[in-house]
């Protein structure tokens, strides 16, 4: 074999691990930012329920201060209105939040790749 045909051959390889390094990372991010969702979802399911006991609970509150149950239905509506407002008020600093976090989670293999590297 020619000293072309091992250089080829080695490019070969290298090119070859290359590619399924990709794919592995690729597989580690998508897992990773799958996994978050996931995780989000969920707490947004639990939230929802906590939510909706929670104004079931109010409900009963104001009935039991001297409301009428439809009043009280309407005074949680103020409720959870304010609640919508304090939220869209608040809304870039938790966009913020939870891109930081996606970021984190797509980026975590890069920070031990770079350390890595050094050594």
């Amino acid at each position: 074999m020619s000293i072309f045909g091992q250089l080829k051959d080695k490019i070969t390889q290298y090119v070859d691990v290359y590619v399924k390094l990709l794919k592995i990372n690729f597989i580690s991010r998508t897992s990773g930012l799958l996994s978050y969702f996931i995780f989000t979802m969920i707490a947004m399911f639990i939230a929802f329920c906590i939510l909706l006991f929670v104004g079931l609970g109010l409900v009963e509150v104001f009935v039991n201060l001297g409301a009428s149950k439809m009043a009280s239905f309407f005074y949680t509506i103020g409720v959870y209105l304010l609640l919508l407002l304090s939220v869209i008020g608040l809304r870039r600093p938790i966009t913020r939040f939870f891109a930081s976090a996606i970021i984190k989670v797509l980026t975590d293999g890069d920070e031990d790749e770079e350390e890595k590297d050094e050594e």
